[in-house]
């Protein structure tokens, strides 16, 4: 299975797999093809780039309903935290408002995207975020898990070509956009990971050396680890797969222990913030959960190495990638076991970023 090959520049940058890229572009922003862009829709998290900016909304839908009164002063009057689309007619919240006002909010994803409609609310509702006009075409490069892309991605990327019209509520007015998807590149997900290691921001190849060597990229996610494997940019099938060990089962563990000793129940959505900040408000006091979160975070580190050491002899590598927001947490513990695997920079948007140089080598002039 081949993917996309990539246009070579004449910029070039270092390469240390103890210190990661030493990337030095000319280039100070994305905006050299703006209607080329990148979403990574992950299980935890939809991820975009908007200028230089990484940003992410929580990957939760939920039907929209009046709200009868929003505070002038409430810290939610940010629009990433106000989220209402309308899309094919219905009206939805999505990401943080989804769980501070949804009755039954979902963060659940299909493995084919094309039949969750909560899939394709997400994409729009990011592409939207993107939009600076009433009617405004896209060229879009995103991705799907590793084992789900051979199935899937075909289909996905056919289902999304089109137009569509999206109501953006925003100050209690709904703005109309006309959103077109011209061209769709759908790729192995954690392949944006290798792209940013390898691209500039205007899609030049600046790391002709690990082109060229046997790359394994571990990608740990909200629901899934991919474990993705590439020589010479060539995708190697029988080494790439999915498992269903992510920080979803750090999620699950603290739930538990949430209920089991203050008798607090949480949603898998409502959980992000105390696994992130390892705080919990249980009547008006802080609990400090910071060494039960990272005990969690080490039981499920150990799951993976044991299922990364069962599919890969890391030895055959050159080096392995570290990657997602999962990779970020969960690195202190995996990386010692792996003598050849780096954390790559910013992980938890290191895929995003592949997206965004690949859609802008892909699409230039187009």
């Amino acid at each position: 299975m081949a993917l996309h090959a990539v246009k070579a520049g004449n910029n070039r940058a270092s390469y240390n797999s103890k210190e990661g890229m030493d990337i030095r572009p000319e280039e100070d922003s994305w905006s050299n093809a703006l209607k080329n862009i990148a979403v990574d829709i992950g299980y935890g998290f939809v991820k975009l780039l908007i200028g230089q900016q990484s940003v992410r909304f929580p990957s939760v839908v939920g039907m929209a309903r009046e709200l009868n009164y929003l505070s002038h002063l409430s810290k939610y009057n940010q629009p990433l935290d106000n989220l209402q689309m309308n899309i094919d007619g219905r009206n939805y919240f999505v990401g943080n408002l989804a769980v501070r006002q949804s009755d039954l909010a979902s963060r659940s994803l299909e493995q084919n995207r094309v039949i969750d409609p909560n899939a394709k609310v997400l994409l729009l509702t990011a592409i939207g975020l993107l939009t600076q006009w009433e009617d405004q075409q896209f060229n879009l490069v995103t991705g799907l898990p590793t084992s789900y892309y051979a199935n899937y991605g075909r289909a996905w990327a056919q289902e999304l070509v089109g137009q569509y019209n999206v109501g953006i509520q925003q100050n209690n007015q709904t703005k109309q956009k006309k959103i077109s998807l011209k061209e769709v590149q759908i790729i192995p997900q954690p392949f944006g990971t290798l792209y940013d290691q390898m691209l500039n921001t205007i899609g030049d190849i600046i790391n002709q050396e690990l082109g060229k060597m046997l790359v394994g990229i571990v990608d740990i996610g909200f629901k899934t680890t991919d474990f993705a494997a590439a020589h010479s940019l060539e995708f190697i099938d029988h080494l790439s797969s999915s498992t269903s060990t992510g920080i979803a089962n750090v999620h699950r563990l603290m739930a538990n222990y949430l209920q089991n000793n203050f008798k607090l129940e949480k949603q898998d959505y409502e959980l992000d913030e105390i696994v992130e900040e390892a705080v919990a408000r249980v009547a008006g006091e802080s609990q400090d959960l910071c060494d039960i979160r990272n005990g969690f975070f080490e039981q499920t580190a150990h799951k993976i190495i044991n299922e990364l050491s069962t599919r890969w002899d890391y030895r055959q590598f050159d080096i392995i990638l570290l990657t997602g927001g999962g990779g970020e947490g969960l690195s202190q513990y995996i990386i010692p076991h792996f003598p050849n695997m780096v954390l790559v920079d910013d992980a938890q948007y290191a895929n995003v970023r592949g997206f965004q140089k690949l859609a802008n080598n892909l699409f230039e002039g187009r």
